[in-house]
Parts: C-alpha cells; structure tokens; sequence
C-alpha cells in the first residue's frame, strides 16, 4: 500500500493545498493520505483562524483519510522542532511517502543539500554558533551557517532562504535523522507564497496568510470566494457568523493581563523566555494598546516577529521550561490523537492501530502524559477565547469525539458537526 503524509496547518484550507492533493493524487495514487495537522495554536506562534476540528473539517471534505494532531509543544516550535514530531507521528502511522510543497519543486537539491551539511557538520554548527553568538536570529545564523559550507559545493542545492525549501529540508532530515523508510516527494508551490501577503482578486490561489489578514481586517468573505474550495467557504461563514475567528489582537488583552500580573520569577520559568527578555516584555507592554503594537516594539535583530509570537503563546498557555524544553530538544511525541477520518481512513485504522508503539487516542479518557495535557490547556484556552465552549451544542476538549466523514455521500456521520 501506498499511504502517503502530508504535514499540515490549513489555516485555512485553501485553493493551494487543494492542488498539492490532487498533484498527489494524480502523480502517486496513494491508498491512503494522512496529514498531521498543528492544533489551535501553530508555528509562527499565532492562533488559528478557527479551530482544529473545524480545520479537519475540512481537510476531511477536501480528500484527506485520516487527521491526527502535532502535540502543542512541536506544533509551536522552530522548524527543526516542528518538522522531528511531525515525522514521529507519520512513521508511527505507517507512512510510506512524504509529499510536502516548496520553491524548489524538486528533491534532488534537498538531498544534495542534506548530504552537504551531514559532511560538513562541524564546520556548519561552528558558523551557527558564531552567527548566534552576534545576537543574529535562528533562521538567519542557520542561512549564514549553511552558505559558508555550501560556497564552493558544485552541486545542484537548494535555496534554504525560502520558507517552504527550508521547511521541507527539516523534515527530510528528521526522516534521516531517524533511519525512517520514509520516502520524500515535493510538488513546486503554485503562484502565491507561504508569506505572501499581496492579494490578488484576479487569481485563483493565495496564501492562507493574505486570506487571514483579508478576513481579520476587511471581514469580506466575497473577496475570497475564488481563493478556497466552496465548502470550506461555507464552513468559514458559519465561523464569521458565531464570532469564533481566532486573532492575536482578540487574545491581546488577556496576554497583556497575563504579563503585567505575573511576577518576573515565574515568567522567567515560561519556555522560550531567554536573556532577560521578560524585562523588555513587561516595559513594551504597558504602552501597547494592539499586539501588532507590542511586538513591534519588543522585535530586535536577535528576536524574529515568529520567535516572538511563539514566546507569547507560551506566556499565554503558561508553557514552561520545566515541561517543554526536554521534549522540545529531544522528545517525540508518545501519542497520536486522532481528530477525524474519512471511511477510507477508518478501515486503515483498524489495521494500523495495533502496529503503533504509541497510542492512538480517539477520545481522551485515562491516558495523560505532560505533552497531552498541554495539548488540552492550549485547546480549552483557545475555546474560551474565542468562545466556541459557550455554544449550547459545544463538546468540551477532553469529550470530543474524532470527526467521521462519509465520503462517498460526502455528509458527516454521527453527531451534529
């Protein structure tokens, strides 16, 4: 069989993610398609637009088979971070093919790259420190780290300034790094970005990121009716319409409450809060009346806008080191929570299930562990402030059950999604 994984934020699903599936489709003719998807908080550090069932949802009616969730811990970490428990989970599920998009389009210069930096390690990590050392961001020390090793390498290589390339050379080191039999495949991304933020009406395809700041600021779903596939236009209407959009400036006052009544001892113990940071924090804070405001202010050559709203989910999720650190560093995940399935998905399920060397969460019940139950603080902060728990028909985070998806009468079964 060929199952096939896709890593994944649908932020929401949009045109472009809908041709990298049907590439897949076309080209691969995969059995089945898993994606790991982020939870209610993601990468960059910003809440989602509307929540991970909603966002399976759709990936659901869209063609996925199965929808399982990136723990919080990876989902809101570096690249590096992110990519390491996003493969975990797809090896633990029995994939066989990754099939991820980028600027490139082609495999060849990320193995190269690959083989490039596992050759030159010691060179590559001394640059990276040097470059850390002079207070340059992460993603900039690791660009100067690898042109230096890569400056007289003849070889076809890949550009690790674009965002998705850079992406996409972390997860194929992470199936490196753990011996996996994964094979990677990539697909060049179609017309628009990954933070592109330019919106062009006349196109069919956009970036999540300029499709989120058109809703946020100009609240039109119109504009956008050409950028998404039709039912995830009208799931993001029912959205709109009960006010559940999820936005750091909606979330800005209770991240500004939480900094200005914490004592600095304990913000010290939040995760990613490094070098005295949190005095900057609480000075830039007081005077910021939006959170575009506050981490203008707080932005400096060493802290990047991403690494900034990562260490403010943190504040607000009260993510600590004493938790994070360790399996952010080195962990992996020791679950994978199911979020919905397709009936395709559910018969792979059942033969899979047994395979795993973790478990495979369909409801929480008994099972707890320290990445799980950050998992469902982030997830029930995130319905209280967008108010999805005060819904009548509202399951709360620990009761609800993964979404079922008939495919082929393309309706949800079981309860009222």
């Amino acid at each position: 069989m060929i199952i096939s994984g896709i890593v994944a934020e649908y932020n929401p699903f949009h045109n472009g993610h809908l041709y990298q599936l049907n590439v897949l489709r076309e080209t691969v003719h995969p059995d089945v398609v898993i994606a790991v998807m982020s939870g209610d908080f993601l990468q960059r550090g910003e809440p989602a637009i509307v929540s991970k069932w909603t966002r399976t949802q759709m990936a659901l009616q869209s063609g996925i088979d199965l929808v399982v969730e990136l723990p919080y811990v990876f989902a809101v970490g570096k690249a590096d971070v992110f990519a390491r428990g996003a493969i975990a989970i797809l090896d633990q599920l029995g994939v066989n093919q990754l099939f991820f998009s980028s600027e490139s389009g082609r495999i060849e210069p990320f193995l190269n790259t690959l083989t490039l930096i596992h050759d030159h390690q010691d060179s590559y990590d001394d640059q990276l420190k040097a470059a850390l050392d002079k207070g340059i961001s992460y993603p900039n020390a690791h660009a100067a780290a690898y042109r230096h090793v890569a400056q007289e390498y003849k070889q076809d290589l890949v550009d690790l300034s674009q965002p998705n390339n850079s992406l996409g050379f972390h997860y194929i080191k992470a199936i490196w790094q753990r011996k996996s039999t994964i094979v990677p495949m990539t697909v060049q991304r179609k017309e628009a970005g990954h933070n592109d933020y330019n919106f062009e009406t006349h196109t069919s395809i956009a970036s999540a990121s300029s499709i989120r700041l058109h809703l946020l600021q100009n609240g039109s779903l119109s504009a956008i009716q050409n950028k998404i596939p039709a039912h995830v236009l009208d799931t993001m209407k029912k959205s709109q319409d009960n006010n559940l959009f999820g936005d750091w400036e909606r979330f800005f006052p209770f991240l500004k409450y939480k900094l200005l009544s914490s004592k600095r001892e304990r913000l010290e113990q939040i995760y990613e809060m490094e070098e005295g940071i949190e005095s900057r924090l609480i000075a830039c804070i007081r005077k910021a009346q939006t959170f575009q405001e506050f981490i203008s202010a707080v932005k400096t050559k060493r802290y990047t806008w991403a690494r900034l709203q990562r260490l403010s989910a943190h504040i607000l999720t009260d993510t600590l080191k004493d938790d994070a650190k360790m399996l952010a560093a080195y962990g992996e995940p020791d679950y994978v929570r199911l979020l919905g399935m397709s009936q395709k998905g559910q018969a792979y399920l059942s033969q899979i299930r047994k395979k795993t060397s973790i478990p495979l969460i369909s409801k929480i019940r008994t099972h707890r562990s320290t990445l799980l139950d950050q998992d469902i603080k982030a997830a029930q902060l995130y319905d209280y402030l967008t108010g999805r728990d005060q819904r009548v028909d509202a399951f709360t985070e620990t009761s609800h059950p993964p979404v079922r998806y008939d495919e082929s009468k393309r309706r949800f079964i079981g309860e009222s999604w």
